[in-house]
């Protein structure tokens, strides 16, 4: 979408190789998201566990303290958990662990799929290091 007035919108509407705008008539709650997050099959997760991104299984259940889960920017992030991220890598989620809770901080939405990362594999990553898991050396 390029941009509206009213209830018109102007799309790209694609004629055999060309992008063309034009101006459309359309419900907004017909649209379809272009992104559509990946689905979580057992292969995905088994894999996603052999690379470390999610935890093994004894870390990735719900947390059973006081939670709370912010979203922000990538800057955001970075002044939450200052020392999270190492210098040229993206902040994608990070997690302050306290005695009774825990805050995970995640990306927000743009930038999650602007990097390819679903939602669903951050916070179990970033939930695990609240059910004590950490990183092998």
């Amino acid at each position: 979408m390029l941009g509206g007035e009213g209830d018109r919108q102007i799309y790209l509407i694609s004629q055999g190789n060309l992008a063309v705008p034009q101006w459309v008539d359309v419900n907004p709650q017909q649209i379809e998201p272009i992104w559509r997050p990946r689905q979580l099959t057992p292969d995905y997760v088994e894999r996603m566990r052999l690379l470390n991104i999610l935890p093994p299984e004894e870390f990735d259940h719900e947390y059973k303290g006081e939670l709370q889960i912010k979203r922000g920017t990538q800057d955001d992030l970075r002044k939450a958990c200052p020392n999270a991220f190492r210098p040229g890598n993206s902040a994608i989620g990070c997690t302050l662990r306290y005695p009774a809770s825990c805050v995970i901080y995640i990306v927000n939405d743009n930038a999650l799929q602007a990097l390819d990362w679903d939602i669903e594999v951050v916070l179990r990553h970033e939930r695990a290091y609240c059910n004590g898991w950490r990183h092998p050396q």
